[in-house]
């Protein structure tokens, strides 16, 4: 996903449509606030339809081992403390 800064995507939001369109979503970075994406509504509607809660999202989406952040191991209690 490509990042925008806010003066970009204002100034040339025609290639953020663009580039939504023919390249995927396209993140802006605000200045004060949370980052916004723009993604073509042919994308959203697919996710509606695939997707049609939050949970189904959890439990059926594509995810590959790579996409996964590397996990540190829970630091336990032992047996021998109690």
């Amino acid at each position: 996903m490509k990042s925008w800064s806010r003066t970009e995507a204002s100034a040339g939001i025609s290639d953020v449509f663009d580039a939504a369109l023919s390249s995927g979503p396209q993140k802006v970075e605000r200045h004060d606030g949370e980052p916004v994406a723009i993604f073509a509504e042919s994308d959203w509607n697919r996710l509606v339809t695939a997707y049609q809660a939050v949970s189904d999202l959890v439990l059926n989406a594509p995810i590959e081992e790579g996409d996964l952040p590397e996990r540190r191991p829970a630091k336990g209690t032992t047996r021998e403390m109690f």
